[in-house]
């Protein structure tokens, strides 16, 4: 929504006012006061009685029962989306502050065009910042939760491994011939994450595909040389022969390893 483009500069006005300080203690000067001045009687200061703090106000109920209602709700919602995508903190209620500030008349506003600005881009490099510290520690738990999957899967007796290390299991026997490197292959396939979400499926599309061997992902070149015509398995291709390092955005993170229902059709032999 077009109205929103201006939210990010309400963040930017909360977060400097939630950096404001108090004004310094005046300094006194001991040389000022004279040694032999007469001691002036301290006021007797009686016992403080704890004042309990105030009860947190309940909260108002909303009605949706008109118009007015009904998209200032919305507009709050849409608003609350876009700051709980936010990946750093952000005090709510310096935001809410802020937000009166713009829309009181009789309030004044902190920070000038240009300081909202600067707080804005601000916001914007520690966004950038956390992401990447966010998303090294995904590649990293990745990569530790894929080796710790790959020596658990091992230890089936079902599970095959090919020469550069695909682990994979028989759905499926075929009967025909294996491809070479130079080959051209028929397949259809399903492709998804160690946690099950799918990427990619060629049986959706009710479409097998055709390509060289040598035109896939390393994994999957290793795992056709070792299947017949008319086989179907179940392959775990590991990142490094996969995407590696880089993933393949935004369906496959960085270190994800590949799990593949391969069903290999027809070879066409390379002339």
């Amino acid at each position: 929504m077009k109205v929103f483009r201006y939210f990010p500069i309400i963040l930017g006005v909360g977060a400097l006012v939630a950096c404001g300080g108090s004004k310094p203690a005046p300094v006194v000067d001991p040389v000022a006061t004279p040694v032999n001045a007469p001691a002036v009687n301290e006021p007797v200061v009686p016992d403080l009685v704890p004042v309990p703090e105030p009860k947190p106000a309940e909260e108002q109920k909303v009605f949706l029962d008109n118009a007015v209602d009904r998209y200032s709700y919305a507009l709050g919602v849409d608003f609350g989306k876009a700051v709980s995508n936010i990946n750093v903190p952000v005090k709510l209620e310096v935001l809410i502050g802020a937000m009166r500030d713009v829309i009181d008349s009789t309030r004044e506003i902190l920070m000038t065009d240009s300081q909202s600005e600067g707080a804005l881009q601000d916001l914007l490099n520690q966004m950038q910042i956390q992401k990447e510290v966010d998303e090294a520690a995904a590649a990293r738990k990745a990569l530790s939760d894929q080796a710790a999957f790959l020596a658990k899967n091992i230890q089936d007796p079902r599970v095959w491994v090919t020469k550069k290390g695909v682990q994979y299991i028989m759905l499926k026997e075929g009967t025909g011939v294996k491809p070479k490197a130079t080959d051209k292959v028929q397949v259809h396939y399903v492709g998804t994450l160690l946690n099950g979400t799918e990427f990619d499926n060629s049986v959706k599309r009710g479409a097998p595909m055709e390509f060289p061997v040598t035109s896939v992902i390393e994994g999957w070149q290793d795992l056709l040389l070792e299947m017949k015509v008319g086989e179907k398995v179940k392959a775990w291709i590991p990142s490094s022969l996969a995407y590696g390092e880089a993933g393949a955005p935004p369906s496959i993170p960085p270190n994800s390893l590949l799990v593949f229902e391969v069903e290999l059709l027809q070879v066409f032999p390379a002339k």
